[in-house]
């Protein structure tokens, strides 16, 4: 239960920060999408029922600021978070660069999603706003969970279980 209310807490920060700080970390106007990097870090070494759920969680909470796209995030994060488990802890060798290509092509996947869903942009707009803010955001944002995952390693008196999983 703990472990839960540290969760919630984080991802609550996480939101915080995602509202307030990230656009102003952006640089070339593309900012990291910060709760991608938790959905990440939470999630990489999990079952991918667990990212599902994950995903599906913090993006309702990212959905709440703003009420016109209900569910839209929450449908990215939970497919990009069954995509990140599924690949990370199976797939995928233990290593800095395969986590943040995993990472940065979640976040394209996630961008694809949020621009086909929540716009109404023709096909050719979409390509554009694509290009022109995804690509230069998702190599941000994987470049920054890469650099969480390796704080979160070092943490003092982490418990992790058998077969790498926390």
């Amino acid at each position: 239960m703990k472990s839960v209310a540290r969760i919630l807490l984080a991802a609550l920060i996480v939101l915080m920060l995602q509202m307030t700080l990230a656009h102003r970390i952006a640089p070339a106007g593309s900012a990291p999408d910060l709760v991608l990097v938790m959905l990440a870090v939470l999630v990489i070494d999990r079952r991918p029922l667990a990212g599902v759920v994950a995903g599906f969680l913090l993006g309702l909470l990212q959905d709440l600021g703003n009420a016109s796209l209900l569910g839209m995030n929450a449908l990215a994060k939970s497919i990009v978070g069954y995509g990140i488990a599924r690949c990370g802890g199976e797939y995928l060798p233990d290593s800095k660069m395969f986590r943040g290509l995993l990472v940065l092509a979640a976040a394209l996947v996630n961008d694809i999603i949020v621009i086909a869903v929540g716009t109404s942009l023709g096909p050719a707009q979409a390509i554009v706003v694509f290009l022109r803010d995804s690509i230069l955001a998702g190599v941000y944002t994987s470049a920054l969970a890469v650099l969480v995952m390796q704080i979160v390693k070092i943490i003092p008196g982490r418990a992790v279980r058998a077969g790498g999983r926390y």
